[in-house]
């Protein structure tokens, strides 16, 4: 679910309730090889306090289980003529790698357990060549940009801890009832509802 919950394809959904300034996403361009998954896209951010919006173009790169069963996933940010800069944004970059290692269940409590790592960068100054700069200074970026980003993967975190305790209640659920309930979280917020009836 922590895959899922990060894929491109849920930003949809998953994105507005891990950050509040998220706006959208658009996929441009989606590649394989060699089982390697890799999408060109362009995410849209809201105003933060004293940055304008800004727009991050990146490609998506996603490896399944290597040989050490960890699964792997990242950004690069890349300039392209198929992503032009966009009136209105100030172009930023976000580059990431993440982990995904699922680890044994918790002795105590039997629950699953994964460990994710997650090493990101990000400049929402926009110094390329073509840019127009972003004009922060560096003090209101320190204050601002940490903090916004704990808040986005403490946001995560505690999503992805209602959506495991929700499918544990679903099914005590449908075990008693004997009721069928879709419990990927993913399809019944598509479908209009989050919870099992």
């Amino acid at each position: 679910e922590v895959w899922d919950f990060l894929d491109l394809k849920n930003w949809e959904v998953s994105m507005p309730q891990m950050d509040p300034f998220y706006e959208g996403l658009t996929v441009v361009g989606d590649y394989h090889h060699r089982g390697i998954d890799m999408k060109l896209a362009r995410k849209t951010i809201k105003r933060i306090v004293t940055f304008g919006k800004r727009d991050f173009t990146f490609v998506s790169v996603s490896d399944h289980p290597r040989g050490d069963g960890a699964w792997v996933s990242g950004t690069v940010s890349v300039q392209t003529d198929r992503i032009p800069r966009t009136k209105g944004y100030v172009r930023a970059y976000q580059d990431s790698i993440a982990f995904y290692d699922a680890m044994e269940n918790d002795a105590k409590t039997g629950k699953p357990q994964m460990k994710l790592t997650i090493v990101f960068r990000i400049d929402l100054n926009d110094s390329r060549e073509g840019g127009d700069g972003g004009y922060i200074p560096m003090w209101a970026y320190v204050k601002t940009v940490g903090a916004t980003g704990m808040a986005s993967v403490q946001n995560m975190k505690r999503q992805l801890l209602l959506m495991a305790e929700e499918r544990e209640r679903n099914n005590a659920k449908g075990n008693e009832k004997g009721a069928s309930c879709d419990n990927h979280w993913l399809a019944r917020i598509r479908n209009g509802t989050t919870k099992c009836q």
